[in-house]
C-alpha cells in the first residue's frame, strides 16, 4: 500500500510540473511560450523537486532516529550538483547557440568545450555518488 502511494504521489507531482511550467513559462495572454523556457522551467522545477525528497528522506531518517551515514548524504548531495551541472551545460549551450555567429568558431569546438566543463565533472560527480551510496554493507 506505502509504495503504491508513493508511486501516485511521484506521478502527481511530475503532472503537477510540467502543469506549473507550462503556467509560468506563459509571458503575454495568449501566446504559445517558447518551448526551450518550459524545459528549462520543467528542469528547475524537476531539481526543486529532488531537492525536497532528498530532504524529507534525510529528516523521516533523523525522526525515526535512524542513523544515517555521512556517505548517504554526501552521495545525495553530488547527485544534486550533477543534476545542477547537467542543467548548466543545457542552459549555457543553449546561449551559445543564439549568440553564434557566421565568423566566430565553429559550433561544435563550443560543444566539446562546454562538455568538457559541465558534462564530464557531471558523469564523474554521479559515478562517485552510486560508489558512495551503494556502499558495502557490513
Amino acid at each position: 500500500m506505502k509504495k503504491r502511494l508513493i508511486i501516485i504521489l511521484t506521478i502527481i507531482a511530475i503532472i503537477m510540473t510540467f502543469v506549473l511550467s507550462e503556467i509560468l513559462s506563459i509571458y503575454h495572454f495568449l501566446t504559445k511560450p517558447p518551448p526551450l523556457t518550459t524545459m528549462y522551467l520543467i528542469s528547475i522545477l524537476l531539481m526543486l523537486e529532488y531537492l525536497f525528497l532528498t530532504i524529507t528522506y534525510v529528516i523521516s531518517k533523523l525522526l525515526k532516529k535512524e542513523k544515517i551515514k555521512p556517505k548517504k548524504i554526501l552521495g545525495l548531495i553530488l547527485l544534486f550538483v550533477a543534476v545542477l551541472l547537467i542543467l548548466l551545460y543545457v542552459v549555457v549551450l543553449n546561449f551559445d547557440w543564439l549568440t553564434f555567429y557566421i565568423y566566430s568558431s565553429p559550433f561544435y569546438l563550443k560543444v566539446i568545450g562546454r562538455t568538457i566543463e559541465f558534462l564530464i565533472p557531471a558523469v564523474i560527480l554521479i559515478i562517485t555518488s552510486i560508489i558512495l551510496l551503494k556502499g558495502k554493507k557490513k
